[in-house]
């Protein structure tokens, strides 16, 4: 028999997950394993619908989906892949558009084409930290040359009257690390 059921909790079993669900009265709870797409795994909210089908033994249940609102943001190709809390509220989605896009978005993060991209920030960071040991080596030189500065005389021909010396950078980039994406 084919039907709605109504998720209640799940274990796992022989390392295979299995729902605890209601099918068509308070007292009519069924424990059946879950089939999803290989590499997939989740865990519903209570009380969301899931479709439950008889195999030819018909002691046995198999969980094929459950029944969720769609994302009405979704093109023709695209997917979308999302997490929620206890009370089914959407806290993080992956979307791969159907353009080669990925977005993220999350309570924590939100990358989309055009507002930011992701980087990886180890080599992001060491050139970075290049780029600023190279300029502050320059601030150095400057320094010593502005200190001895005499206005005037042979090695100043073109300078003004007077010499400033510069700073060294305090740039720091660690706030732009977004701890909760990882590339490879």
């Amino acid at each position: 028999m084919n039907a709605i059921g109504t998720y209640i909790s799940n274990t796992i079993e022989s390392k295979f997950r299995k729902f605890k669900f209601r099918r068509f009265g308070r007292d009519d709870v069924m424990t059946a394993y879950v089939g999803t797409q290989h590499g997939e795994d989740s865990v519903p909210v209570p009380g969301a619908k899931l479709i439950h089908i008889s195999t030819t033994n018909s002691n046995e249940n198999v969980i094929i989906c459950t029944v969720h609102k769609a994302d009405d943001s979704l093109n023709v190709g695209e997917k979308v892949i999302y997490s929620t809390d206890q009370d089914g509220n959407v806290k993080a989605k992956i979307y791969l558009r159907n353009d080669g896009t990925i977005e993220i978005t999350g309570d924590n993060i939100v990358m989309q084409e055009g507002e930011d991209y992701a980087v990886k920030y180890s080599k992001l960071e060491s050139e970075f930290n290049e780029l600023k040991d190279k300029f502050n080596d320059l601030v150095g030189k400057w320094n010593t040359f502005a200190t001895v500065y005499v206005p005037g005389g042979p090695s100043t021909q073109g300078l003004p009257a007077s010499v400033t010396t510069a700073t060294e950078s305090t740039a720091d980039i660690t706030k732009t690390k977004v701890e909760t994406i990882k590339l490879p």
